[in-house]
Order: C-alpha cells, then sequence, then structure tokens
C-alpha cells in the first residue's frame, strides 16, 4: 500500500509517529466521550507514513461535566449545555474531514477539508478545545 501522504520530517505528527501501527496521539480535551478512534499511522522503511484511509477514523461527543450542577450547565447555555458530534475521516479525492454536527447529520455546523494531516489534527484538537473551553462552536 502507497501512503496516502507524506510528513516532512519537522513535522510534530511525524516525531509522533514509530515504525509499528498505533494511534496518533490526540489532545482530547475534558469534557468529550472519544466514541471511536481508528487513526493508526506507522512510519515506512523510506520515512513516509501511512495511515488508514476510512471514512471512519474519528468519533467523539461532548459529555456533561459531572462537576457541573444541571443548573450551572443550564445557566451556561450554548455548545455546553447540549451533545455536540465531531465527526472525521479519510474521503478519497477529498482528503481528510472534520465536521461538528450540533446535535446530528441533519444539522451540520462547521467543516473542515485538508490533504495535509498536520492541519487535520490541529483542526480536531482546536475544535473540541473551542467547543468545550470557549463555549462556541467553530467558525469556517
Amino acid at each position: 500500500m502507497d501512503p496516502i501522504f507524506r510528513l516532512p520530517v519537522a513535522s510534530p505528527l511525524a516525531a509522533a509517529v514509530s515504525w509499528n501501527w498505533g494511534l496518533i496521539p490526540l489532545r482530547v480535551p475534558a469534557g468529550w466521550n472519544v466514541i471511536h478512534n481508528q487513526l493508526w499511522a506507522r512510519r515506512l522503511p523510506d520515512g513516509g507514513v501511512e495511515t488508514n484511509d476510512s471514512q471512519d477514523l474519528y468519533w467523539a461527543r461532548t459529555a456533561p461535566r459531572p462537576w457541573l450542577s444541571a443548573e450551572e450547565v443550564a445557566e451556561r447555555g450554548g455548545p455546553q449545555a447540549r451533545e455536540i458530534n465531531i465527526d472525521a475521516g479519510w474521503y478519497d479525492g477529498v482528503g481528510f474531514r472534520v465536521v461538528v454536527l450540533d446535535p446530528d447529520w441533519d444539522h451540520e455546523r462547521a467543516s473542515h477539508t485538508t490533504s495535509d494531516p498536520d492541519d487535520f489534527v490541529a483542526t480536531l484538537e482546536a475544535w473540541m478545545w473551542t467547543i468545550t473551553e470557549e463555549g462556541r462552536l467553530p467558525e469556517t
């Protein structure tokens, strides 16, 4: 199998990929339930990186913070008071795609497509952070 992308040597993502298949490390902020994570990659002998090329690479949804009472959650409102889903995958001819769903596939609130794996991971992490820590949906 040919790698679907090559990472620059100085890429932080490349530094995290080993010779053995393993999950790409993600910084998932508190407040997310990871339902499905198949962001697997490995380094090839020529220095390239290969990854699985599935449309179903990652799916997570927000979870109520257990230290907040129902009244505090309702008072905060916004994304912190409801379930938000984030879905990510690889689509042939398109590249990596990250989608924010509020609350389901009929309500796509933000979408980002890229062929750059560093940008893909950075967007996924940033959007989870924006939703849980800043209490707003990402802008696209």
